[in-house]
């Protein structure tokens, strides 16, 4: 089963207390028994000529899986109470990382779920996905993060 939508993503991100709101449009589908979310974003917010950003998630049941391609390139996988590598590499640095998941979840409305392990993942919009993890670079920890996405069809007017 396939099934592509055009969405609007709010994504909150609380960094060691310190909150962010952004909103991004982007495209949300389905393959098999994954759900992906497509987007692009300003390498430096506010700064359209600092280059942008393409980012894809995928999100299958206890997985989520980030990978971001353009003047900023990333990898990073989470998964509840794992301890996963990635990377992170820009024209300044480069550098692996680690993701020490401590929770990974998806809200979906009431009946909006599907009814098979293949359906667990969402039928239709909104939902959200939260996470919040430790960040670590080399040995040392680099931060707390508490993410929450959340999708919704884009109204087209």
């Amino acid at each position: 089963m396939s099934d592509s939508r055009k969405v609007r993503i709010t994504l909150e991100s609380v960094q060691d207390g310190s909150s962010h709101l952004h909103t991004y449009e982007g495209e949300w589908f389905r393959k098999e028994k994954s759900i992906f979310i497509r987007y692009s974003e300003p390498a430096v917010e506010g700064d359209p000529s600092a280059g942008e950003v393409r980012t894809l998630l995928k999100y299958r049941i206890d997985e989520l899986s980030i990978v971001r391609r353009g003047v900023i390139e990333s990898e990073q996988l989470f998964v509840q109470g794992l301890r996963r590598t990635g990377r992170y590499h820009s024209s300044m640095t480069s550098f692996e990382l680690e993701t020490d998941t401590d929770r990974l979840s998806m809200q979906v409305p009431d009946g909006k779920g599907g009814s098979t392990e293949a359906e667990l993942l969402p039928t239709e919009l909104p939902f959200t996905l939260e996470w919040k993890y430790e960040l670590h670079v080399g040995e040392q920890m680099s931060g707390r993060f508490h993410i929450r996405l959340h999708i919704q069809e884009e109204l087209i007017s």
